[in-house]
């Protein structure tokens, strides 16, 4: 017998054991039971994930049509701008 079998080991919950959440659902989610029952335990996303363990977002699949749409009204400017500044400097020789 050990001198740490003598010592009584404290009761509770270890803080420092990795949640269900953090391991499962990719520190994006809680476990909790399935509403029909079951032994498995299910993911609860939080807001703006989504999947089975929590690991697509939601926005992942609006970030490209998003930046095309970004970039296709700044280059639409640009050519408005152009536009604009060669009607004003041939308005401007007509003058002459």
């Amino acid at each position: 017998m050990s001198v740490s079998d003598l010592v009584p080991q404290p009761r509770g919950v270890d803080r420092n054991l990795p949640t269900c959440g953090e391991t499962q659902c990719n520190s994006h989610g809680t476990c909790e039971l399935p509403p029909g029952g079951g032994g498995n335990l299910v993911c609860n996303c939080q807001l703006g994930y989504r999947g089975e363990t929590c690991e697509d977002t939601v926005n992942g699949s609006l970030s490209l049509p998003l930046t095309l749409s970004v970039l296709a009204v700044i280059i639409g400017l640009l050519v408005i701008g152009f536009i604009f500044a060669k009607l004003r400097q041939k308005q401007k020789r007509q003058r002459r």
